[in-house]
C-alpha cells in the first residue's frame, strides 16, 4: 500500500491537536498540550520548604492558546488561608503582557481589588525594561477548598477597571461563582504537590512539577491580542501585603532572597528575564480538517 502523502499527515496531526485543545479540562493538572514548561523555578522559596504545609513556591509555567481563549498552569505549592492561628494566603500575581500599552512601574491608581493583596499595595514596583502589563490577575486559597481569583485592567495611565471574579471549590468545576465574570474566566487547583524547590535563597529546580493553579482566560477578557503574550508570575505573601518574594517566573537569579516592599522592587536590575512569553498558535477546527479533506479528495 503506498504511503499517504504529507499534506494528509499533517492534516491528522492538526487534527488531533483540536481534539486535545477541546478536551484538555481545566483542573490544576497538566495535559499533554502544554508541551514542554515555558519557565522552570532555579531558585528555593522564601516561603518555606513545600513539604511544609503552610509553604509557597512557583515550579513551573506551562500554557498555550486554543479555541480564543489563554491556559495557563503555574505548577507549585499555595499556602492557604488559616483561622486558628490567624494565616493569611500568600498570592498568585499574574502579570500579563498583551499589546501596546501597560505599566511599568505598576501605578498608585489601580483599582483596590484583591484579598489578602491588594493590587494597589504593590505600586512603583518596575518589570523588566521590554515588558508592561496591561492586566493582572490574582489567585489565592481564601478558604480551606476555595481558589478565589481577582481581575484588573493595567491602562498606561492608572485608574483601570477591576473586579471579584469569583471561586472555585478545589477539586470541583472550573467555573467561577459569586462574583462577577462577564467572559467566563476559568480556574482551578490542585494542591497535591509536595515536589518542587526547597526552602532558602540558592539555587534549587522546580522541573517535574505538573500540579498547581490553572486558568482559562478567554482572549477578550485581555483585549483580543493577536501576537505572543508575555506574563509575569509572582508570589505576593499574604502576612506582609505590598511584598514579593523571590518567586517570580522567569525565576530571580539563585542566590537572591526575598525582594522586599514592591515599591523597592526592579526586575530590570536582576539578570534574565522576570517573565515568560507564550505563542498565539491557532488549533485546527472541525471547519479547517473538513476542508483540506476537500482538497485532497
Amino acid at each position: 500500500m503506498r504511503p499517504l502523502p504529507w499534506i494528509v499527515y499533517v492534516a491528522l496531526a492538526l487534527a488531533m491537536l483540536a481534539v486535545g485543545a477541546d478536551a484538555a479540562p481545566v483542573d490544576g493538572r497538566f495535559e499533554p498540550i502544554y508541551g514542554s514548561p515555558l519557565s522552570i523555578q532555579t531558585t528555593q522559596t522564601s516561603l518555606g520548604d513545600g513539604a511544609d504545609f503552610f509553604a509557597s513556591e512557583l515550579d513551573e509555567a506551562y500554557g498555550y492558546v486554543a479555541n480564543d481563549t489563554l491556559f495557563l498552569l503555574i505548577a507549585g505549592n499555595y499556602r492557604r488561608f488559616m483561622s486558628e492561628p490567624l494565616s493569611f494566603p500568600n498570592q498568585l500575581q499574574l502579570y500579563i503582557d498583551a499589546g501596546p500599552g501597560g505599566q511599568n512601574p505598576l501605578s498608585g491608581s489601580n483599582p483596590n481589588v484583591g484579598s489578602s493583596v491588594k493590587l494597589p499595595d504593590m505600586a512603583g514596583m518596575h518589570f523588566d525594561a521590554d515588558f508592561s502589563p496591561d492586566f493582572w490577575f490574582a489567585a489565592a486559597r481564601e478558604s480551606f477548598n476555595g481558589l478565589y481569583i481577582d481581575f484588573a485592567e493595567l491602562p498606561a495611565g492608572g485608574g483601570g477597571s477591576g473586579q471579584y471574579l469569583g471561586f472555585s471549590t478545589i477539586g470541583g468545576p472550573p467555573t467561577l461563582v459569586g462574583g462577577l465574570n462577564p467572559n467566563g474566566v476559568l480556574a482551578s487547583a490542585d494542591v497535591s504537590n509536595t515536589g518542587g524547590v526547597t526552602a532558602g535563597c540558592d539555587a534549587s529546580s522546580g522541573a517535574g512539577v505538573t500540579t498547581g493553579i490553572e486558568l482559562a482566560i478567554p482572549l477578550a477578557a485581555i483585549g483580543n491580542p493577536s501576537g505572543a503574550i508575555r506574563v509575569c508570575a509572582l508570589l505576593a505573601p499574604g502576612f506582609a501585603p505590598g511584598n514579593v518574594s523571590n518567586q517570580v517566573l522567569g525565576p530571580v537569579p539563585p542566590g537572591t532572597c526575598a525582594l522586599g516592599p514592591a515599591s523597592g522592587v526592579d526586575f530590570g536590575n536582576l539578570a534574565g528575564a522576570q517573565y515568560f512569553t507564550v505563542a498565539v498558535v491557532t488549533a485546527a477546527t472541525k471547519t479547517s480538517w473538513g476542508r483540506l479533506k476537500a482538497m485532497y479528495r
